[in-house]
C-alpha cells in the first residue's frame, strides 16, 4: 500500500511546507545555542540533515524525527550513528532521561509543536527556527499561552532569520526561539492546572481593565496592576496567583 498522509496536521505540513535551511552560518548558529553540556539531542524535523549533520559533528548523541519515508531513509544511510524514528513529530514519544530539543519546524503546526513540548517533563531546552513573527511574539509575552506556562518556562527571541536562508524561499522569514525550562519555578509544579485554569479565567473575565476582571473572577480587589491582563509578567502572573487563591 502506498505511504498516504493521514491527518490535517499533514495535510498543513505539505501546504505550508517545511523549508529546509541551506545557510550553514544559521544551522551552525542553531547548534551553538544549545547548552555546551553535551546531553542527548532530539532533532525534530530533520528532514535532509544540515542540523543533524552540525549535531554529529558537535560529538552529540542524535535522535532524529522525520515524517518523509525519503528523508528518514537517506538520514539513515547518511548517519549510521543517528538513531532516525520516521513518525509525525506531534506523535513522537520524547525520551524519559534528560536531553535538549532542536528543529527547524513547519511554519504550519508551530504552535502546535510548541503546545506538545511544554506537556513533556523532561527536556531541559529547546532551541526552534520557527516564523519571525512567532518567534517574537512568544518572547515579547503578553498573550494567554506565554502566560499559562511561563512560570516553568522562559521564553527567549535568539534572532530573525531571512527567508533567503532556505528552500524554497518562504514568503517569510524566520526566526529562533529558544525555551528553557526553569530551575526554580514561579509556581509550584502540582498547581500547574488550577493555575493555567486561573490565567483562562482572568484572560477571558469581563471587566474595564485587569483590576475590574481580577475582581470579577477572585472576589479579591488587587492594587496597583497594569492594564490588561497582556501587561503582566511572569512573575505578576505568579504573585497575582499566589495572592488571590
Amino acid at each position: 500500500m502506498p505511504y498516504r498522509r493521514r491527518s490535517a496536521r499533514d495535510r498543513a505540513r505539505r501546504e505550508l511546507g517545511q523549508n529546509f535551511l541551506v545557510d550553514r552560518g544559521v544551522v551552525r548558529r542553531l547548534v551553538d545555542l544549545l547548552d555546551p553540556v553535551p546531553r542527548p539531542v532530539v532533532e525534530l524535523g530533520a528532514g535532509s540533515g544540515a542540523i543533524t549533520r552540525e549535531l554529529v559533528g558537535s560529538g552529540r548523541r542524535v535522535t532524529a524525527v522525520e515524517l518523509d519515508p525519503h528523508w528518514a531513509s537517506s538520514l539513515r544511510a547518511t548517519f549510521p550513528e543517528v538513531r532516525v524514528i520516521r513518525c509525525d513529530m506531534l506523535d513522537f514519544r520524547f525520551p524519559a532521561a534528560e536531553h535538549a530539543v532542536i528543529g527547524n519546524l513547519p511554519f504550519g503546526i508551530t504552535t502546535s509543536v510548541t503546545r506538545r513540548l511544554l506537556t513533556e517533563k523532561t527536556w531541559s531546552e529547546a532551541v526552534l527556527l520557527v516564523q519571525w513573527d512567532v518567534a517574537r511574539k512568544r518572547a515579547e509575552g503578553g498573550n494567554q499561552l506565554n502566560a499559562q506556562w511561563s512560570p516553568w518556562y522562559e521564553f527567549q527571541s535568539c534572532g530573525r532569520i531571512p527567508a533567503r536562508s532556505f528552500r524554497p524561499t518562504p514568503a517569510v522569514d524566520g526566526g529562533i526561539l529558544k525555551l528553557r525550562r526553569r530551575s526554580r519555578p514561579l509556581v509550584p509544579l502540582d498547581e500547574q492546572r488550577r493555575y493555567q485554569r486561573f490565567v483562562e479565567a482572568v484572560f477571558t473575565g469581563r471587566g474595564r481593565g485587569l483590576t475590574e476582571i481580577v475582581r470579577n473572577v477572585t472576589g479579591y480587589r488587587v492594587r496597583n496592576l497594569p492594564a490588561l491582563p497582556r501587561d503582566l509578567s511572569a512573575e505578576g502572573w505568579a504573585r497575582l496567583y499566589t495572592g488571590t487563591t
